[in-house]
């Protein structure tokens, strides 16, 4: 019987030219092969796993959309290959990027970031910006996106450099987007943080750029605050919202606490908005303390709305 050869991904990456990253990648996203495991989960493929992932690099080269090649058979590569190949596109030539493509968006963003790339980044979702709405560019783009570096920097496929590129050049981004919308004088007051333990700011910053846009006065605060710090600011500053984002974990048993001294510290005029990724792991204690959960910006955007309109009713 023939024997058949196995090879871990690192071995693969040296025969096939893609990084490790870029293999998991298409793997996870587009399902480009299957490989086996071993009893420690450990990744091996197969010669004929390595031969198609030679081609999808090939085509890949050539200009062709990964997302639309992944699932061909070899003989259809080949055949593809074989045929006039498509005109290779320049990375840095934007004129190419088609911004209503979300995802392709989002690829082309976490491509700039791999490479190190900041200002092809930052072009990205400064273009993004002028090319989509607001709501568009929050919900379609950035909050994906987010996601998406999050995840990918947890499971090893982008390195602690790549995260805090991106991190960087996110954060001044949404700052931007919230510095350059004006609210008059007497609007409404919300205050964006996370609590002690959340270290993670963009959830707090993109409800800031939701809350700004509506025509609210926003004070940011950053991250990682304690909770009297964010009742006494919200106290001095006559706010009618606080918004906290609750990202990880989504079992802090000292958050519990926290948001429990949090309402009472509160004055009973100031609506507790809460959201993030792990904000249902805290459903009881925000139900008792009369907080709104949101699920989303649609939902965070229209809660503000219906506030703003009862306050001057």
């Amino acid at each position: 019987m023939e024997k058949t050869f196995k090879y871990p991904i690192k071995v693969v990456s040296q025969m096939t030219g893609l990084s490790e990253y870029v293999i998991r990648a298409w793997e996870k996203r587009y399902g480009t092969v299957n490989p086996s495991r071993t009893g420690t989960n450990r990744r091996l493929y197969s010669e004929e796993d390595i031969q198609k992932l030679k081609l999808l690099n090939d085509a890949v080269q050539r200009g062709h959309n990964i997302g639309g090649v992944a699932k061909l058979p070899i003989n259809e590569l080949q055949a593809i290959l074989a045929s006039k190949p498509v005109t290779s596109i320049n990375k840095e030539d934007f004129s190419n990027v088609t911004f209503t493509d979300f995802d392709s968006v989002i690829d082309n963003c976490i491509e700039a970031i791999k490479d190190y790339n900041a200002k092809r980044f930052e072009t990205y979702l400064l273009k993004a910006s002028s090319k989509m709405s607001q709501p568009q560019l929050i919900e379609r783009l950035i909050v994906p996106l987010v996601y998406k570096i999050g995840d990918l920097w947890q499971d090893g496929y982008l390195r602690v450099a790549n995260e805090h590129l991106a991190s960087a050049i996110i954060r001044s981004f949404l700052s931007n987007l919230i510095e350059r919308q004006l609210s008059s004088e007497n609007a409404p007051v919300i205050i964006s943080s996370t609590p002690c333990g959340q270290e993670h700011e963009f959830g707090a910053m993109i409800a800031g750029v939701v809350a700004a846009s509506a025509g609210w006065k926003v004070i940011y605060l950053g991250p990682n605050l304690p909770v009297e710090e964010i009742a006494a600011a919200a106290d001095i500053l006559h706010a009618k919202v606080v918004a906290l984002s609750i990202v990880y974990p989504s079992d802090d048993l000292q958050l519990k606490k926290d948001l429990l001294n949090l309402k009472q510290m509160l004055p009973e005029n100031i609506y507790l908005i809460v959201g993030g990724r792990s904000a249902p792991g805290y459903t009881d204690i925000l139900n008792e303390i009369n907080a709104i959960i949101v699920k989303d910006t649609k939902q965070l955007s229209i809660e503000l709305g219906e506030i703003r309109e009862n306050r001057q009713n």
